[in-house]
């Protein structure tokens, strides 16, 4: 289940707003917003910052997006591997 946040974290960083994010990806604004605010929870920091310009990435939140795309990169090669 926090695979699935994790990677929806990992798109919604791809959109300026929690809205295109809604317009564009599979899920709902509430929806997005609560699967970050759990993440936030688990990891115990702020992960986005929302304004009126949209969202962007606090520092923890650009650790996080960097862990998380190399696990996906380590994971994809070690599913090539024989």
């Amino acid at each position: 289940m926090i695979w699935d946040k994790l990677n929806r974290f990992t798109k919604i960083t791809k959109f300026k707003s929690l809205s295109e994010a809604s317009r564009k990806g599979d899920i709902s604004q509430p929806t997005w917003s609560r699967n970050i605010s759990e993440l936030e929870n688990v990891f115990g920091t702020r992960l986005i910052l929302r304004d009126h310009n949209g969202i962007r990435l606090t520092n923890k939140g650009k650790d996080l997006l960097e862990i998380v795309q190399n696990f996906k990169t380590n994971l994809n090669d070690f599913k090539f591997r024989n």
